[in-house]
């Protein structure tokens, strides 16, 4: 922990790094008291800040963010002492500062960049601070890993994985895209989901051999996935739910594996082609995100399937989920919509 270096462009307590701050201060080059307390006002807050503190708060300032987060990450080559930088932001304010965070990533910087929260989920804030594209920046940029997991138990894993990540020789940065969004855990019988989350996906609904269609998810929208699960399921028969936990992962796995391919280097499979094998040649996709649905219409062409990709490629509006995600064709109703087009259009 001593080692663990946060910083926010203002964002600190409404990302949740509050209680870190509490433990281990604000960095000051001089002094700063803690003015509510000495004033015996009562808050959550420790404001306290020294030489000694861990926290660098900066002000609404997301390029000079990962001017700091590519500093810190390039420590261990520089001054031979590595440090843990993390960095807390709200998703759509990464593209403020993408200049900076490409030559951080450029340069091999190590660092964590937690962005919340993300997407229409975050309804009542309004559509500027709706994030759209960001999924696109994670899968497209090289040096940075993008996670975005659905369940807290996810979360524990990918923060365990990526701190590894950060310190591994061939390894890099990572971002993962959270939500605020309350979401019912899933009860687990086993640990055999892990390996998979971390290489980018499992199934959370594992299919039936040869089955006809799967639903495919990444994120917060996990809920009305599983409320179109159980909708369709008695007409579908071996219904799956894979649960994508890195578009970024999959996509470059796909990929490499097809470059290996065609140079003649092997004939690799990649765990993306691995996952989608159970499922019938002519099976059906529906795919569905809380951002833009390029980000997992792709997955169509690793084994041929028809995909209906739902997402979002608008600016979003002001209001409650079940209005948002009604509107965006995100709830459970749409994903029975789009898996029955594509079987209604499958037999035209």
């Amino acid at each position: 922990a001593d080692r663990i270096v946060t910083t926010s462009p203002d964002v600190t307590v409404s990302t949740n790094l509050g209680a870190f701050v509490n433990q281990r201060g604000l960095f000051r080059r001089a002094e700063l008291k803690d003015v509510f307390h000495a004033a015996k006002i009562p808050s959550p807050q420790k404001w306290r800040g020294s030489g000694a503190g861990q926290h660098l708060e900066l002000g609404i300032a997301e390029n000079n963010l990962f001017l700091a987060l590519a500093a810190f990450g390039l420590a261990a080559p520089l001054f031979g002492t590595r440090l843990l930088p993390i960095g807390t932001v709200y998703d759509p304010f990464i593209a403020r500062g993408l200049d900076a965070l490409n030559y951080g990533c450029y340069q091999d910087a190590r660092f964590l960049l937690v962005a919340t929260p993300s997407g229409v989920t975050l309804g009542p804030e309004g559509g500027a601070h709706q994030s759209v594209n960001s999924p696109l920046i994670g899968i497209g940029q090289p040096g940075l890993t993008y996670y975005e997991p659905a369940f807290a138990d996810e979360l524990a894993l990918l923060m365990g994985h990526a701190f590894r990540h950060l310190q591994a020789a061939d390894g890099g940065s990572v971002y993962l895209r959270l939500t605020t969004r309350a979401v019912a855990q899933v009860e687990r019988t086993d640990a055999n989901w892990e390996a998979d989350a971390v290489r980018g996906g499992y199934w959370l609904r594992q299919p039936r051999a040869g089955s006809g269609a799967a639903l495919v998810f990444t994120g917060a929208i996990v809920p009305e996935v599983l409320a179109a699960y159980d909708d369709l399921a008695g007409d579908v028969p071996g219904l799956g739910i894979l649960n994508v936990t890195s578009p970024d992962l999959l996509h470059r796995g796909w990929t490499a594996a097809q470059a290996s391919r065609w140079t003649g280097k092997g004939t690799a499979t990649s765990h993306v082609d691995a996952l989608l094998a159970p499922l019938a040649p002519d099976a059906r996709l529906v795919t569905i995100i809380d951002g833009s649905p390029s980000a997992l219409s792709w997955l169509g062409g690793v084994r041929g399937h028809r995909v209906a990709a739902l997402g979002v490629d608008r600016f979003g509006q002001t209001g409650t989920l079940p209005d948002l995600y009604r509107a965006y064709r995100l709830d459970a109703e749409a994903i029975v919509d789009a898996a029955a087009e594509l079987f209604i259009a499958g037999r035209a």
